[in-house]
């Protein structure tokens, strides 16, 4: 392998990952947006940025793809990858319970994967640049390029493959977002609950369900068979419909038993209007902090509940 190829695999590497990511980013631009928007340190410039990373990165992959620019391309790659880095670093600094708007597969790393993951990406934009420069390279340069890039282009194929064998959830473009206020209509009819008193300090599960629906009624009944495991967890059962009906599902479940779960009456449909949908059930997953980790649609078995809760 001479320079120039090792140059051309490196740049075709960042080719695949910007045409990626960014046009992951500019088909779910409104996600994106608001996941820039819960950012704290992008907010202020999350119009902008929605908009102007994207695009940079498809234009970037294709100064790579161009002989003549590919040079200054992985200069700009290199400085790109470090700044991401840099603000992966503070965010995990920040708080590690934040999340990622990277885009596609990629979020699906952890805080500190996302750290190696970059930090190799910078490594390589570096060994392209030096491998393109250097015009009389010794063996000795090229057995260190060339084997820093494999061990590297190793590594960054372990993180996407972890990414990928991860299970997936619904990107909302909230996570990060506190709990929206929705005043709750206790079953006793006479207490109620705003959403934004709930206490912090653990995380909890908010389980949007119908009364009628098949599936919420088999994960309460596979919630109830697992309950030792979520009994140090608050569960909080949200549901749209009439009173009558919520006070039927909490007798026939014996859901009083158990001093974790408390259900209440949204009658004006805030859970679901937040969330843009009505599909039941409907379960949101919060952080210690009140901030929305993951929403997980449809009915999760009770112990991927509780794996997705720990994570």
């Amino acid at each position: 392998m001479n320079r120039s190829i090792l140059a051309d695999v490196i740049a075709f590497f960042f080719i695949f990952l910007f045409v990626y990511t960014g046009a992951i980013k500019l088909t779910e631009i409104q996600t994106f947006r608001q996941q820039l928007s819960s950012s704290p340190l992008m907010s202020s410039m999350a119009g902008v940025i929605t908009w102007a990373l994207p695009i940079g990165e498809l234009l970037l992959a294709i100064a790579l793809f161009l002989p003549r620019t590919r040079l200054k391309a992985l200069y700009t790659t290199a400085a790109l990858m470090t700044a991401f880095t840099v603000y992966v670093v503070i965010i995990l600094l920040i708080d590690n319970e934040l999340t990622c708007s990277c885009g596609g597969i990629i979020e699906e790393l952890t805080p500190k994967q996302h750290v190696a993951f970059n930090s190799a990406c910078v490594i390589l934009a570096v060994i392209g640049i030096l491998a393109l420069r250097k015009q009389q390279p010794t063996r000795n340069f090229r057995r260190l390029t060339h084997s820093s890039a494999l061990a590297l282009f190793a590594l960054v194929t372990w993180f996407l493959v972890s990414a990928f064998r991860q299970p997936s959830f619904e990107k909302t473009g909230l996570e990060g977002r506190l709990i929206p206020s929705i005043p709750l209509q206790l079953t006793d009819s006479t207490t109620w609950l705003k959403t934004e008193n709930i206490p912090a300090g653990k995380p909890f599960i908010v389980l949007g369900f119908s009364p009628w629906c098949v599936h919420c009624q088999a994960l309460t009944v596979d919630i109830k068979q697992h309950i030792n495991n979520f009994k140090d967890i608050p569960i909080y059962y949200i549901t749209p419909d009439r009173f009558k009906n919520m006070r039927t599902f909490y007798r026939f479940y014996k859901l009083s038993q158990y001093p974790n779960i408390t259900m209440g009456r949204d009658s004006a449909n805030s859970f679901f209007h937040f969330f843009k949908t009505n599909t039941t059930p409907l379960i949101a997953i919060y952080d210690a902090k009140k901030r929305l980790k993951r929403v997980i649609p449809g009915q999760p078995k009770a112990i991927d509940l509780l794996k997705s809760l720990q994570e």
